[in-house]
């Protein structure tokens, strides 16, 4: 009878745990103009030390907020797939990939948009946004590591330089289907 007991209190506290961040975002409001601001801060923090800022406590703060905020939607877009798959190995993939997030966040922030997917001008901006500022970060990583060189963002890069990169995002391939 102690363990059917001790097994139904262990279910009920799994069971507890699993519905409190369900809980928790459910009474979560929308982005506070404070947190908007420290959004917009960290990204300018990032585009200079894009693992520093990561590895901190501000980094940790924004994956969580970003997860959770209920009225911004920054999931990932063709930019993010394609230096994931193709442009980024190691590491630099999440170092990148958080600079991406951060920087989209950022500009959604500055442009009032909450749900760029509902509209595809939108959804091409955040995308450009996104890879400008991971083109951002990773220059700043070379700076301090050339070990961390990627030939497809150095591409990015130069083609950024002539004036190319919303043609390249544009012309990025299509993220899958899920």
């Amino acid at each position: 009878m102690k363990t059917l007991f001790a097994a139904v209190l262990a279910t009920l506290a799994i069971m507890a745990s699993l519905a409190a961040p369900a809980h928790a975002q459910q009474g979560r409001g929308p982005a506070t103009p404070e947190e908007q601001e420290r959004v917009v801060q960290l990204a300018a923090a990032a585009d200079k030390d894009p693992l520093g800022t990561m590895a901190s406590a501000d980094g940790r703060w924004f994956e969580k907020w970003a997860d959770e905020v209920p009225d911004y939607m920054f999931g990932p877009d063709n930019g993010v797939f394609w230096v994931m798959t193709k442009a980024a190995k190691g590491e630099l993939k999440r170092v990148v990939r958080f600079q991406h997030t951060v920087s989209t966040a950022a500009f959604q922030i500055r442009h009032h948009m909450l749900d760029p997917k509902k509209d595809p001008a939108q959804m091409e901006a955040k995308t450009l946004a996104g890879v400008e500022g991971l083109l951002r970060a990773y220059a700043s990583l070379l700076a301090k590591n050339p070990d961390n060189r990627s030939a497809k963002l150095d591409e990015a890069i130069a083609i950024r330089d002539k004036g190319g990169l919303a043609a390249f995002v544009k012309a990025l391939p299509p993220m899958p289907e899920r």
